[in-house]
């Protein structure tokens, strides 16, 4: 990490984990918060800043969680892959809820999604 990814690591730090975010700092579209957050992270030179966790249940309770690369993102939702065979699948076969936590450590920051999981 360069001085300048340094710098801008230390200035963007506190914002979501150890000071909390209000609500009006987060602003009215997760999206677009998502959007700067990654960019910085990105920008800052976070080894991996598009490594999220994915955490799935299968249909009795059972969780699971398993690390991922982000493809993309809008405001439809967030793209990654996955083999249509894997145990991962199966568990989303069987039941679409999930969450995506990407984390910033470096940045203290970090962003839980919930939702539903469909094929594209």
């Amino acid at each position: 990490m360069s001085i300048i990814s340094k710098i801008r690591a230390v200035l963007t730090m506190g914002e979501g984990m150890a000071k909390g975010l209000s609500q009006e700092k987060a602003g009215p579209d997760p999206f677009k918060l998502f959007g700067l957050w990654f960019e910085d992270a990105k920008k800052s030179g976070v080894f991996l800043h598009d490594a999220i966790t994915l955490a799935t249940c299968t249909n009795d309770g059972v969780p699971s969680a398993r690390m991922m690369l982000l493809k993309g993102f809008d405001e439809r939702g967030f793209l990654f892959y996955s083999n249509y065979e894997s145990r991962k699948a199966g568990k989303l076969a069987g039941n679409p809820r999930s969450a995506i936590i990407s984390h910033w450590l470096v940045l203290e920051r970090q962003i839980r999604i919930e939702g539903d999981i469909e094929k594209l």
